[in-house]
């Protein structure tokens, strides 16, 4: 008798403590100026979808101050951006995700968001972070409709 595999299941907030410290990393060791800004524009990304997530589903966090600080901050991609700067982008990603992940042991939820991601068939050869802010987006997009109504 074959084993059955049961399809592993993340929560929106895991989603987004996943891809938050994903993009913190990737700022953190970004090696080049290319690497840098494709860190930053993900980031950018990722917290416009949290804001409208956040603002959608009534979560306390993220604070609107901080939200907008990152999202001003990512949205120069770069452009007189100083190290304190980065450095706050990260410590605000890295706080957000542990808030996020509630409590848990993030490198469990990251194996449990890559195994996920692999079940999927690591969609359209795209990054893990990449497709965790592309799964974000659809469940805020699923979550506007069902509120706004299909023709909205």
């Amino acid at each position: 008798m074959g084993s059955v595999s049961i399809p592993v299941r993340l929560t929106l907030p895991e989603s987004s403590a996943v891809a938050l410290t994903k993009a913190a990393d990737d700022m953190a060791d970004a090696h080049d100026t290319s690497c840098f800004v494709a860190a930053l524009n993900v980031n950018h990304r990722l917290w416009q979808a949290l804001s409208e997530i956040a603002d959608a589903k009534g979560w306390t966090i993220p604070d609107r101050r901080i939200a907008d600080f990152v999202m001003k901050t990512t949205h120069k991609a770069g452009r007189r951006t100083g190290d304190d700067q980065i450095e706050t982008l990260i410590a605000i990603n890295r706080d957000m995700a542990a808030q996020l992940a509630g409590g848990q042991d993030m490198e469990t939820v990251t194996r449990r968001a890559e195994l996920a991601w692999r079940e999927r068939g690591r969609p359209y050869g795209v990054k893990l972070d990449q497709w965790l802010v592309g799964e974000m987006e659809r469940k805020a997009r699923l979550r506007h409709e069902a509120i706004a109504g299909p023709l909205a």
